[in-house]
């Protein structure tokens, strides 16, 4: 009886282990992706606001279901590049920000104050 409930216990983990491993594998986790929710959100309202506009003007079922999919890609899409476009420039700017801090520090200890004050009167 004792054999029969451990080998029961090491099948079910074996099978726990086989489903994580294929979760992570090939699904996308969402929730840690950066600009993901945003850009799904913005698709899916810019496809369902397209479909909806057209079908109200049209009245044709199929070219409104074809652009609503068309306009959630487009959305989606720009939503995403414009979002990690913005913070790779945020990123940038504060690599640049520290990197004048740095200098600003390191040239104030080692120098006088009036080459501190040249350096910063250029970055401001």
């Amino acid at each position: 009886m004792r054999e029969d409930k451990a080998g029961l216990q090491s099948v079910v983990a074996q099978q726990e282990e086989a489903y994580e491993q294929r979760k992570k594998s090939w699904l996308p986790d969402v929730r840690n992706t950066p600009c993901a929710r945003s850009a799904l959100i913005h698709g899916i309202l810019g496809g369902l606001t397209l479909g909806l506009l057209y079908f109200a003007k049209s009245s044709i079922v199929r070219r409104s279901c074809d652009l609503a999919v068309g306009g959630f890609a487009v959305m989606a899409l720009t939503s995403w590049e414009v979002c990690r476009w913005s913070k790779a420039k945020k990123r940038a700017e504060v690599k640049r920000t520290v990197a004048v801090l740095n200098t600003l520090t390191s040239r104030t200890t080692t120098d006088d104050t009036s080459q501190a004050d040249t350096i910063r009167s250029k970055t401001l």
